[in-house]
């Protein structure tokens, strides 16, 4: 019939489609479609601080003997529309001088980095940051983020609203959250520095080397206590309000170390 397209380019066309979408779905599997990138050099990264504010979802972060922050982005929405040629978005929270909806700023030797996307909008964020800078986290409740970190020796202060999750770190460590489990692994603990960690509603369990000395203060309200080390010789001159409360002295004794949590359990476990 006149003004059909012929069946023979149809099915050309059906079939280019076909490949397109395989050769697309290939590169992504692969991985030869990345994701957006921000890169922040840093310099004496021993002495340097990395502040990061406001992330949505969940924000895994890794420590690698590197100089450089790197921070990438998936599912974001950040190719402007056709009408904003030449134009540069403008949010609420600050200016996304990164292309990735991130506002970044250096100042000295701290380096600021605040995700400035409306609650509306979100996108997937992976962070590699070298593992001897020292890091401070905060995410409201609003945002919905689970936090972890792995592979890190410098000192890590977390402040959420939901889980965290600590993986080879040596601290110290200030961390809280309000309603989420904190679990921590150390593959060993900064001498002579304090550390506290703190939760609301939430399970805290927490393995330590097992030569670690330090002065334990447990509390909970409603939970337990539970460890495979020796808490035989506990200190009983700790003012008990509510529920549960253990000092030790571990292995002797040591920094302290003030664990609590008002709704959950403790665990304390005996590593390498």
């Amino acid at each position: 019939m006149p003004g059909l397209p012929d069946h023979s380019k149809l099915k050309n066309i059906m079939t280019n489609m076909r490949i397109k979408m395989l050769v697309l779905t290939m590169l992504l599997s692969a991985g030869i479609i990345s994701a957006q990138e921000h890169k922040i050099s840093v310099q004496n990264t021993r002495e340097a601080k990395l502040i990061l504010m406001n992330f949505p979802n969940n924000l895994p972060i890794e420590g690698y003997s590197g100089n450089e922050v790197v921070i990438s982005a998936e599912n974001g929405e950040f190719v402007p529309p056709e009408r904003a040629k030449g134009l540069k978005p403008v949010y609420p929270g600050g200016n996304d001088n990164s292309g990735i909806g991130l506002s970044v700023e250096k100042s000295g030797s701290t380096i600021s980095v605040v995700c400035i996307l409306p609650i509306t909008r979100h996108a997937d964020y992976k962070i590699r940051v070298p593992d001897n800078l020292s890091l401070e986290i905060e995410s409201g409740c609003e945002r919905s983020s689970n936090i972890s970190v792995a592979n890190m020796k410098n000192e890590i202060e977390i402040q959420n609203c939901h889980g965290i999750d600590l993986r080879n770190v040596t601290g110290p460590i200030v961390l809280s959250t309000i309603s989420g489990d904190i679990n921590i692994s150390f593959s060993n603990l900064a001498p002579d520095r304090p550390m506290s960690i703190n939760a609301v509603s939430g399970e805290i369990d927490i393995t330590l080397p097992a030569k670690t000395a330090a002065n334990l203060e447990l509390r909970t309200v409603t939970g337990s206590f539970w460890s495979d080390f020796d808490f035989s010789e506990t200190r009983d001159n700790l003012k008990k309000v509510g529920g549960n409360e253990v000092g030790y002295a571990l292995n002797g004794g040591g920094p302290k170390f003030s664990i609590a949590t008002i709704s959950g359990n403790v665990f304390i476990r005996k590593g390498n």
